[in-house]
């Protein structure tokens, strides 16, 4: 029995069809690749960075090593500044896509970038920030997860006065934030568990789920906290098998 011809072309467009995703994808999956080794080499060099001890020199030397320079970024904790330095990693191509396309999104397509940012006073670093920008697979919510290094009294985050590491999450007119701060005094195991970032979410199909999957440690530091002053993480967050993985993440 032969098949209709109007059957035949659908057949084909289906298959057509199929085949233009594949290739999207692919394609996307080899610049996530390129953008993620990107993104984690500034982020290896910013968390060696200390507040009022690394110098001009030692951010010089990071930023020519990462494709860095003068940037227009400021800070009210650091006036009056010597100059500040950034580093952006991002696919503007994914971006276009992503807009263009916004289906994709199920299929783990989404923009995402990331930024590091040196601020310097008196010839010292004053002020160091990392942040990772994503849109969540919905295209509801913008992620923006960062860590900032501040000098001593500087911290912004609400959290308990004297300490050096301060952690928190907030949502924002459809901005998502989970935020973590160091000051001078924080310990290595803090500077660690703020500095911990995963983009292996960005090189997978599926794409990235939940804040938790990019950020893991401070995710479960902030879900400490939830628990502990009776307050609620986003229950996508909350009940995703993902997160329950980044609870148990030393």
């Amino acid at each position: 029995m032969s098949i209709p011809q109007f059957a035949r072309w659908i057949l084909q467009g289906f298959v057509i069809f199929a085949f233009l995703i594949l290739v999207v994808l692919l394609t996307s999956l080899a610049i996530n690749f390129r953008y993620r080794r990107k993104a984690e080499r500034p982020l290896e060099d910013v968390q060696s960075l200390r507040v009022g001890q690394s110098t001009t020199a030692d951010v010089l030397r990071i930023m020519s090593s990462n494709g860095g320079g003068p940037g227009q970024s400021s800070s009210s904790s650091c006036t009056p500044m010597d100059g500040a330095y950034d580093v952006w990693t991002g696919s503007q191509s994914i971006e276009r896509l992503e807009q263009s396309v916004p289906v994709l999104r199920r299929f783990g397509l989404r923009q995402w970038a990331t930024a590091a940012t040196v601020i310097l006073r008196e010839g010292r670093v004053c002020y160091v920030r990392y942040g990772v920008d994503m849109m969540d697979h919905s295209g509801e919510w913008e992620w923006v997860i960062d860590t900032k290094l501040l000098p001593a009294g500087q911290l912004s985050v609400s959290g308990t006065e004297y300490s050096a590491y301060r952690i928190g999450t907030k949502d924002f007119k459809g901005m998502r934030m989970l935020r973590s701060e160091l000051a001078p005094g924080a310990t290595e195991e803090k500077r660690r568990r703020a500095f911990t970032y995963d983009f292996s979410c960005v090189t997978s199909f599926r794409g990235c789920g939940q804040r938790c999957e990019i950020s893991p440690l401070v995710w479960q530091d902030v879900y400490q906290d939830s628990l502990q002053a009776g307050w609620k993480l986003p229950i996508e967050e909350t009940s995703d098998p993902r997160c329950a993985f980044a609870e148990k993440v030393q």
